[in-house]
């Protein structure tokens, strides 16, 4: 008998062993909220990454559809949810950062630990029938009244054409919102709208299938689109004061509640670190031309509440929206100082 319990207590030990070493990082299977809708911009940047994090955490994460006024629906649903993990939020910086601007949500940086794992720019196209193929008929053809597509006020793509419109001195044009980059771009096809604007990684597949003329991008250098043999110029090299505007490039970050158990956010940035070094994403990231920048920590909060600057300040220079970033305490880009905004957040307390 004694012997027998021997055996049991011994089998016992061994079972909750092996159980706490297959115990997951996260007490039920995650779900990361996409703040837009399937096949869009964000939702294209996000899936492969997470896909790549959940190989090597050996666990499955789900991916969801949340749409909604620039993705604050997603990322206030998130906050509601119990902060253990489960939940996360994935956005594109142009939408995250347009909230104080149009009163989307009262949710900034400061709530959030970001990964970010690439950046990538905006390509303004044309409907292959317009005869539109430079930025001087551009200009001419929405000087006449003539609608330009988008997907979302305060994206990346629209405050960076505010910004040039800017530049060029010139007012914007009246848009039409077609809900996500693909969508504007699908809209652009199907002439709903001449001329628009989108996420590059959106977007590629149909300009290098020969369904959209691109007239320029919004990184520092011309991009070629391979598969027709056509180099898009930077918009840098177009129109003078345009310098700064591949600052205003896009990344999608996953991020996760900062009151996160600290054991969870650890394992998901070594999966992340992990994840953009994997020949999938790489690859990926070639394909939809994406700088993979892979920042976490404070590198990703400086980066973010830096965007959120950049965003805000130029959409309410424009007119747009309701909402002052002063009276949020967000810095111009001119009088921005890390070592200051740093210290709006309590854990830099």
């Amino acid at each position: 008998m004694k012997k027998f319990l021997h055996f049991s207590l011994i089998a016992l030990i061994l079972a909750f062993s092996c159980a706490a070493a297959m115990a997951g990082v996260f007490p039920t299977t995650p779900t990361v909220y996409v703040g837009y809708g399937a096949g869009g911009g964000t939702d294209t940047a996000v899936r492969p990454v997470v896909a790549a994090m959940a190989e090597i955490l050996g666990e499955p994460i789900n991916c969801v559809n949340m749409p909604g006024a620039n993705s604050a629906v997603a990322c206030d649903y998130v906050l509601k949810q119990e902060h253990n993990g489960t939940s996360m939020f994935a956005t594109g910086t142009g939408g995250f950062s347009s909230y104080p601007i149009y009163a989307y949500s009262t949710s900034s940086w400061q709530d959030w630990i970001s990964f970010h794992p690439y950046s990538g720019p905006a390509v303004f196209f044309a409907n292959k029938s317009s005869g539109i193929t430079n930025v001087d008929e551009l200009f001419k053809f929405l000087a006449d009244g003539n609608k330009f597509g988008v997907g979302a006020y305060g994206n990346g793509p629209h405050t960076q054409f505010e910004a040039i419109c800017a530049a060029k001195g010139v007012s914007a044009p009246q848009y039409s919102l077609f809900g996500s980059c693909a969508d504007a771009a699908v809209g652009c096809i199907a002439g709903d709208v001449m001329v628009g604007a989108g996420s590059l990684s959106s977007v590629i597949d149909y300009i290098n299938g020969g369904m959209l003329t691109p007239i320029f991008v919004t990184c520092a250098d011309p991009f070629e689109f391979k598969d027709i043999g056509v180099t898009a110029p930077s918009v840098t090299s177009l129109i003078a004061g345009t310098e700064g505007i591949p600052n205003l490039n896009e990344t999608w970050p996953i991020m996760i509640p900062r009151d996160t158990p600290a054991e969870i956010v650890e394992a998901l940035t070594k999966a992340f670190n992990e994840a953009i070094k994997t020949e999938a994403v790489k690859k990926f990231a070639a394909e939809k031309g994406f700088n993979i920048i892979g920042l976490t920590g404070e590198e990703a909060d400086k980066f973010l509440s830096y965007s959120i600057s950049g965003y805000s300040w130029t959409l309410f220079n424009a007119g747009l929206g309701e909402g002052n970033p002063a009276d949020f305490g967000i810095p111009t880009l001119k009088d921005y100082d890390w070592e200051k905004v740093k210290l709006t957040c309590p854990a830099y307390k």
